[in-house]
């Protein structure tokens, strides 16, 4: 790739005919090659409904994407690490990816240029992003809030009562991000509601069980997964602030690992092996589980919600799948998009974007591309 800015030399988008999707929306589906060379999968992250797509491929660096068609906008070089590449953050008006020293620094949005430096780590937990605010954790548990835009301290300082905690879940509606720290024996979580902008606790709890937070649900209640004495997921646990009631929710069946997106009070949990199932997290005391599905995935990125009703995740051949959220069916999926038709190995699938009715995936052959999210069985 080039060094950014509208000078650099830029990859070209195959582009299929046009999707059968009705309506002016309708979504031409694309592929963009960001990467000739290597077998690592590229991975994107978007700035909001319609937005700006960014992608990062190891090795090569970070790009905007024209949702629309593919384009590349602009490319900005960063280092020669073969290494796994992490998602842009999209964070107070700039793009943060990774420099070729490790860290992250600050690109300017429209043009790809570098606005600034930082001295945060580009690795996972090295910022944890947080609205227009980054959340970093040091290794005495000291936690700095930067603000996106300019990289100032908005606060430093401990959270109460937690040695070295981590930050899971940000809610954007609320403005709170989510810190938790086990205890060493394992038989509880420390979990506290901040303020990510001021670093005022909103609420702190000490709950049973080794617990983590995915997601939140009605009146600004949290949702956490709870896993069993051999590290299997057995239920899902709902706690409501207000009351300090925390309902259990039983699964009913363990599942490996899975990742969690919710949709009101319904999660889903997708599991290694594929295994994807719906709950009602306000079930009460009747039934919780809405479904249940066996993908045939044996591994899979987190799952994704869509619009009309679609969730999405990736394979590690590179297949995007969805699969429709009211009948718990598998509705379309993409061809295998392979490195060299081998299936390399990697310790985290990146997960699908959604841009509108544009659903983005990436795969181990080194593209970026686009489908129509609202008819999957044309894929």
């Amino acid at each position: 790739w080039g060094g950014g800015g509208t000078g650099a030399s830029r990859p070209e988008p195959e582009r299929a005919g046009a999707g059968s999707g009705e309506g002016d929306d309708a979504v031409t589906p694309w592929r963009t090659a960001l990467r000739t060379s290597g077998n690592a999968t590229p991975v994107c992250s978007t700035a909001g409904a319609g937005g700006a797509l960014y992608c990062s491929a190891a090795g090569a660096g970070t790009a905007r994407i024209d949702p629309a068609d593919g384009r590349v906008l602009w490319s900005s070089r960063s280092s020669s690490s073969r290494t796994a590449a992490h998602a842009p953050i999209v964070s107070g008006g700039v793009v943060l990816s990774a420099g070729p020293d490790g860290k992250l620094r600050a690109l300017d949005p429209v043009k790809g240029t570098a606005v600034r430096n930082t001295a945060l780590s580009a690795s996972p937990g090295g910022a944890f992003p947080a609205g227009d605010t980054l959340l970093a954790v040091a290794d005495d548990g000291t936690v700095t809030a930067l603000d996106g835009a300019s990289g100032a301290s908005l606060w430093k300082g401990p959270l109460a009562k937690h040695t070295r905690p981590d930050f899971a879940l940000y809610d954007g509606a609320s403005g709170l991000a989510y810190a938790f720290e086990h205890a060493p024996s394992g038989a509880s979580t420390l979990v506290t509601a901040v303020d990510a902008a001021s670093g005022r606790a909103s609420w702190q709890r000490r709950l049973d069980g080794l617990l983590t937070p995915v997601g939140t649900a009605g009146a600004g209640e949290l949702v956490l997964t709870a896993m069993d004495e051999n590290s299997d997921t057995a239920e899902l646990v709902r706690y409501a602030p207000g009351s300090g009631a925390a309902a259990r929710v039983p699964l009913p069946f363990t599942l490996d690992g899975p990742q969690v997106v919710m949709a009101g009070d319904v999660a889903y949990l997708l599991a290694r092996g594929g295994s994807l199932l719906a709950v009602d997290t306000a079930a009460g005391g009747a039934k919780p589980e809405l479904w249940r599905l066996e993908t045939g995935v044996g591994r899979a990125s987190a799952p994704v919600l869509g619009e009309g009703g679609h969730l999405y995740f990736s394979a590690a051949d590179g297949r995007l799948l969805a699969v429709d959220t009211d009948r718990g069916a598998l509705v379309g999926q993409t061809r295998a998009r392979l490195s060299g038709g081998k299936l390399a190995y990697a310790s985290d699938l990146p997960a699908p974007v959604t841009a509108g009715r544009t659903v983005v995936g990436t795969a181990p052959d080194g593209s970026v591309f686009a489908v129509d999210g609202a008819d999957p069985g044309a894929w």
